[in-house]
């Protein structure tokens, strides 16, 4: 087995002509070529995602138009699309694995900021849906969605994989991975596959007046277990196991002065009474049967996926003083946090095959329970994070909530001729929520227990109509409504009236038209142009002393995204993607978060792109070159809303990769820069009020890191 050239590469040298390979893609729940969806999309393939290096969020983000990545530390991520943010909890970015939605859609867990960075190895390929995703994938995906498509198990040959990797980071020690897949058919109609992987990667993040160097290294783990038979022709049944495990030991932050940016104690530093551990466990168990009637298919999905997170964090720049004040003796601070996480869901759908009216008909359940466990203590000054014994468990919060949620949802394409169709969708969905909260601790006046519940009926809704100018190029224009589900805010009966005991759910409409087309094989393109209302933002905000999401302001996003790539000869390959997006507040948020009419969406760029090539040149024999070099850009931004500080301004930062090696039948030797200048390019700003000195924490990207690597393919 010899390793292919990128998917979107031009074919071998040897080819008649230069080619964009097509690729195809399940955005509609059905296979479908990427030209033909009216939509946004952008699909990266697996082959791309292991020749370009691109591993986890950082490495690939850049790279679909009008994404960004918002990160303090490994397993803290945050996604955005489109510019669709204002802080909170709830993620506006739905995520699946396969047939799997994963991750939390309440207000309650703070799915947020747990977007699943999976390693790319063995994935087949990646696909980001642009716009809301309400009718087919339901809620939290009013910004967008991020599939995961893993590959599945092949009966029809045995063959594998074996990446190994050392590194090193600037300013930081040597690291390095190890990664493993074998497919091994059972029968000419069932196999398995297996996957693991071991990613080391070292900090570089130095606190100078604790004298402790590289504070947030971090490691992945992870291990895929796959499972296919078909008993008969027209029948499939696929069963699937997805871990991961992210053991961060610190920050990616660095502390900065808030007016200037600039870092407080050198290069690369932070100030902590302790480095604040973050470990996160992902589990996705999935089975999924399909079934060809011959009218119709039928497929369904059955899953279970688990969430755990276990931190300590410092905040002693936050509530020090305070306790060492009521203490009588010098005390530091930490916050223990919990996240437990249990999702079932099961999907059922009937399509028609490829026809005039083509439908697609199907319901949906989840039960979602959720438990966040957070426990503040003092801490001993010498021996950070010890807690000062008869001083832990000064405020304890156990908040435990269950999410509901029914679903039925229909989609219609009727192909009116044979170049012009339009697309009709709906879904209705009911979700019922409850929480109780048990609050605990000196601090907090002893026990107390609060509950709270709600209810809601949702209508979301997609129309797109498409016409073909000829077989090579599509015109679209598309119309979709997403949302995120409101829920209860835990209260006590006696709190005031004026703090919400329920926040509403929040949606967006979403206008765009677009153009999809090929320029012979050699040239694939895509421009989009959008218009987004978005109302009832929901926010996390403190109301009367009591801290409850909420809803209040309104906003637009308005912006151009596209993509093009090129086949120039048959060893080279060029690509580009940008977005122009300008997100901005229609309405204030109110006073408390300090946004105002016209402030710009947090960490909304108004310009992203990235440029991309790709060379592949054959030597003697089974023997070839490649060289490969991206360039990833990130304009200014601004950071959250905050009634104190207001936005701050973000700098604009471009990163640099570079790449070559050589590829021997099976075997690849490679050689990798990844931000060759060395670019200290803000992901996140935060902490004003709990960072010594009065400073802000800058998240930051991975500085420059040079390694090699050896691949080989069986």
């Amino acid at each position: 087995m010899a390793f292919p050239a990128a998917s979107y590469a031009a074919e071998a040298a040897s080819a008649k002509a230069p080619s964009v390979q097509e690729l195809v893609v399940t955005a509609q729940k059905r296979e479908e070529n990427l030209r033909d969806v009216p939509q946004s999309v952008t699909a990266i393939s697996g082959e791309t995602l292991s020749i370009q290096r691109a591993v986890g969020f950082q490495d690939y983000v850049s790279r679909v138009p009008g994404m960004a990545l918002i990160a303090s530390q490994p397993g803290s991520n945050r996604l955005v699309l489109r510019g669709i943010n204002a802080g909170g909890v709830s993620a506006t970015i739905g995520t699946y694995v396969d047939e799997t939605p994963y991750g939390s859609v309440t207000g309650l867990a703070n799915g947020a900021i747990h977007a699943p960075d999976f390693d790319t190895f063995d994935m087949r390929r990646i696909e980001v849906l642009r716009g809301p995703q309400g009718t087919l994938y339901g809620a939290s995906s009013l910004g967008g969605l991020l599939k995961f498509v893993t590959n599945p198990p092949d009966p029809s040959a045995m063959s594998g994989r074996l990446d190994s990797e050392i590194d090193s980071t600037n300013s930081a020690a040597t690291g390095g991975a190890i990664k493993g897949v074998v497919n091994l058919p059972l029968s000419d109609r069932a196999a398995i596959r297996v996957g693991g992987y071991y990613d080391n990667q070292p900090g570089f993040i130095d606190d100078p007046l604790r004298h402790v160097r590289n504070v947030n290294g971090a490691t992945y783990t992870g291990l895929r277990l796959g499972f296919l038979v078909r008993p008969i022709d027209k029948l499939s049944i696929r069963l699937s196991a997805v871990g991961q495990n992210i053991d961060g030991k610190g920050t990616n932050t660095e502390d900065v002065n808030r007016t200037t940016l600039s870092p407080l104690y050198g290069d690369l530093t932070q100030s902590r009474t302790f480095s604040s551990p973050n470990k996160i466990e992902y589990r996705i168990y999935n089975a999924t049967i399909d079934y060809d009637f011959g009218p119709a298919d039928l497929v369904s999905a059955t899953s279970y996926g688990t969430l755990h997170q276990d931190t300590n964090q410092d905040a002693s720049a936050q509530l020090g003083a305070l306790l060492s004040t009521i203490f009588k003796q010098p005390v530091g601070s930490n916050v223990l946090q919990f996240l437990d996480q249990k999702k079932f869901t099961q999907e059922i759908r009937l399509a028609s095959p490829a026809q005039k009216f083509e439908w697609l008909v199907g319901g949906f359940f989840t039960r979602e329970d959720n438990v966040l466990n957070q426990n503040l203590s003092a801490i001993s000054i010498p021996n950070a994070p010890q807690v000062v014994p008869g001083l832990g468990g000064l405020q304890t919060v156990i908040l435990k909530s269950n999410y509901l949620e029914y679903a039925a949802f229909a989609n219609a394409d009727y192909h009116f001729t044979d170049r012009f169709d339009v697309s009709l969708g709906g879904r209705i969905s009911r979700n019922d929520q409850h929480d109780n909260q048990l609050n605990g601790g000196p601090l907090a006046g002893g026990a107390s227990l609060v509950t709270g519940r709600s209810s809601e009926n949702v209508f979301t809704f997609a129309v797109a109509p498409k016409y073909k100018l000829n077989d090579d190029t599509t015109l679209y224009a598309r119309v979709a409504k997403g949302y995120r589900p409101g829920g209860p805010n835990a209260l006590n009966p006696l709190v005031p009236l004026a703090v919400p005991r329920v926040f509403e759910s929040d949606s967006i409409i979403n206008y765009e038209v677009g153009v999809k087309g090929d320029v012979g094989r050699a040239i694939t393109y895509e421009l989009t142009g959008f218009f987004i209302t978005w109302d009832k933002i929901q926010l996390l905000a403190n109301v009367g002393g009591f801290g409850v999401n909420t809803n209040g302001g309104s906003a637009e996003s308005k912006g151009v995204e596209g993509a093009v790539t090129w086949a120039a000869t048959t060893e080279l390959t060029l690509s580009a993607t940008g977005a122009y997006t300008e997100a901005h507040l229609t309405a204030a948020t109110g006073p408390l978060l300090g946004g105002h009419d016209g402030d710009r969406l947090p960490y909304s760029s108004p310009i992203t792109g990235s440029l991309n090539a790709d060379y592949n040149h054959p030597l003697a024999g089974d023997t070839s070159l490649f060289l490969g070099a991206s360039v990833g850009f990130t304009g200014r931004r601004r950071s959250d809303f905050n009634a104190t500080i207001g936005q701050i301004s973000v700098p604009a930062f471009t990163t640099v990769d570079l790449r070559g090696g050589v590829t021997i039948r099976a075997y690849r030797i490679e050689a990798f820069v990844k931000n060759l200048t060395d670019e200290r390019g803000i992901l996140s700003l935060a902490g004003f009020g709990s960072t010594p000195a009065g400073a802000l924490q800058a998240g930051l990207v991975r500085p420059r890191t040079v390694g090699v690597a050896l691949s080989a393919n069986f």
